[in-house]
């Protein structure tokens, strides 16, 4: 198993690395993760980074991950808010310094086990929509009025809510016969959003060998979900702003206009109106996408969601992993009612996920069940 360390303090760093060799592991050294972003590849399994470092900080390390690589992380300054915004991340073990060497490779372990069981699977579970609570119920109904007409939905809540999720259901239920695409705005490079958006003639760049469709294009008849949509560079804003009004747009190189067809369904987790203070959002783009506004409640507010969806976490993983049946029992149950998510259904789905791949029976109990 081949491990990045990525540790300003090098003590720290040469330590953590004599120890972890002294196991077998093959190791890497990166001083910042900066660096580590330039040289990281395929050939690495795990990587152990520390949140408090120079240049970037290990939080907005992980973010430039972008779930690529499964993570450990380490610190001196544990804080609450800082241990859910790894767990908000996908990270799913956070050690405080000091700690033993053995707690360490306890982690890495139970990394190994995840990526031996999820070997060659895309790890993405897949789930139905369900909707138990009250709570949830009022926001279905406003989304099943809305999913026929063509109007423009924003969906708002906080992160991991399942707002594609709610997208997919306006969409299953609009009647449109093209495909529901999907793309998150903070995870393209920001020199790649317009082609990947509107697509490109053959020749309008030196790499432009041939045409080539944008998601817009890909979505026609359809519905194209903008994840994020807070996160789109200002320049381009103007550009989806005529897209909307329009309904025509041009790829890059292109001097033809292409008419449009698609549902535009977007969403973010930032207060918009600040972003349009601020002049990084743009105002009447705000109004053209906000027709329809949605506010997700978070996963703490629809507490007779949670088991249902944790069930159906569980009978999916068990699928998706060919793993023997297992089953959550009264006190797992429990456990998992009187936690706040602050992560809502992404934290659950991490939880349930490790619980069903390292509980050694068929009977999840509440110590398998670890936020």
């Amino acid at each position: 198993m081949k491990v990045a360390i990525v540790e300003d303090d090098i003590n720290m760093r040469k330590s953590l690395s004599l120890a972890l060799k002294s196991y077998g592991f093959e190791i890497v050294e990166f001083r910042n993760a900066t660096d580590a972003l330039k040289k990281l590849d395929d050939s690495i399994d795990l990587i152990i980074t520390d949140i408090t470092m120079p240049k970037m900080d290990g939080i907005e390390f992980v973010k430039e991950l972008n779930g690529k690589y499964e993570v450990i992380m380490i610190t001196g300054n544990a804080t609450l808010n800082r241990a859910i915004e790894c767990i908000r991340l996908g990270v799913k073990d956070f050690l405080t310094k000091p700690f033993e060497i053995e707690d360490l490779i306890a982690a890495i372990k139970r990394q190994e086990r995840v990526k031996k069981v999820t070997k060659g699977k895309k790890n993405k579970i897949k789930l139905d929509f369900i909707a138990e609570d009250k709570n949830t119920k009022k926001v279905l109904e406003i989304a099943k009025k809305v999913a026929p007409t063509k109007a423009n939905v924003l969906l708002l809540g906080e992160s991991g809510v399942g707002k594609e999720e709610f997208a997919k259901f306006i969409h299953q239920n609009s009647g449109r016969s093209g495909e529901f695409i999907a793309v998150n705005m903070s995870a393209i490079p920001e020199n790649l959003i317009e082609s990947e958006l509107f697509g490109y003639e053959k020749g309008a760049f030196t790499d432009a060998v041939k045409e080539k469709k944008g998601l817009f294009e890909l979505a026609e008849g359809g519905t194209l979900f903008l994840d994020e949509i807070a996160e789109m560079p200002y320049h381009l804003q103007a550009k989806l702003l005529r897209v909307l009004q329009e309904r025509e747009f041009y790829r890059l190189g292109g001097t033809k206009p292409k008419k449009l067809d698609v549902r535009i369904i977007s969403a973010t987790n930032q207060n918009i109106e600040e972003r349009i203070k601020s002049n990084k959002f743009r105002e009447d783009l705000y109004y053209r996408l906000n027709t329809i506004p949605i506010k997700i409640p978070p996963l703490r507010e629809r507490k007779n969601d949670i088991l249902p969806i944790a069930k159906n976490i569980l009978e999916n993983v068990i699928k998706e992993y060919n793993l023997e049946d297992k089953f959550l029992n009264k006190d797992a149950e429990n456990k998992l009612l009187s936690y706040e998510w602050p992560g809502n259904i992404r934290e659950l789905i991490n939880v349930i996920q490790r619980a069903a791949i390292l509980s050694e029976s068929n009977e999840i109990t509440d110590k398998d069940i670890i936020f």
